[in-house]
């Protein structure tokens, strides 16, 4: 995924969802670019399951309230239908278009970190599901303050 600027974002506001509130659930459907190398994100207080391709590219993500702790959370689907070898390298890449992934949800979202500050010093995990045991699992990605 090329991406020209992560500044440079469609985003797209579902119902009862607004450029600063809610700020939970608020839950984002991650799109990658193909046509262009501008990337598109959903904002709903549901992920747009409508949306997700065959492939299941897209990266979903959404702030958590749990034991007083907020935290982002991002859910990956590898693919149970492929080879461990192509497993592996899908989320190699996931790892290497997380960054970018991650920038540009704080950018497009910007007038939201400046009314909820605390977000951007909230822990992110990483969610990986995949029938290859060893990439199935939760990592710790630092904070959102981290990716601007």
């Amino acid at each position: 995924m090329i991406i020209a600027s992560p500044r440079q974002v469609d985003v797209t506001y579902g119902l009862g969802i607004t450029p600063t509130e809610p700020m939970i659930p608020r839950k984002y459907t991650i799109f990658p670019s193909h046509q262009s190398s501008i990337p598109s994100i959903y904002v709903g207080l549901e992920f747009a399951y409508d949306h997700i391709s065959k492939s299941r590219n897209e990266c979903l993500a959404s702030f958590l309230f749990n034991k007083g702790f907020y935290s982002l959370s991002l859910y990956f689907y590898i693919d149970h239908t492929i080879s461990e070898d192509a497993a592996l390298e899908r989320y190699i890449h996931l790892l290497e278009i997380l960054p970018v992934y991650l920038n540009t949800l704080y950018h497009s979202e910007k007038l939201f970190f400046q009314k909820h500050p605390l977000l951007e010093h909230c822990p992110i995990f990483l969610y990986t599901d995949s029938s290859h045991s060893f990439l199935d699992g939760k990592k710790s990605l630092g904070a959102l303050y981290q990716y601007r």
